[in-house]
């Protein structure tokens, strides 16, 4: 039995809302990753985090961060 117009039009929606909250919750993984390392770094005496960079002055760490920041800016 073919769907009437209003229910193919919530079934094209449902499947859009879930591919939405599917990537969102792929960026929380990945915003939760990134909390993770950013607790295991280093600490100075007043318990900030220490954030090094290599010789060249780059940080991989920052790098991945703003990389995360521009790709999820919703």
């Amino acid at each position: 039995m073919p769907l009437d117009p209003a229910q193919r039009h919530q079934t094209e929606q449902d499947a859009l809302t879930a591919s939405w909250e599917a990537e969102r919750l792929t960026a929380c993984a990945a915003a939760i990753a990134l909390l993770r390392e950013i607790a295991d770094l280093d600490r100075d005496d007043d318990g900030d985090v220490i954030i090094g960079t290599d010789a060249d002055g780059h940080n991989d760490l920052m790098s991945r961060i703003a990389t995360f920041l521009a790709t999820n800016d919703i």
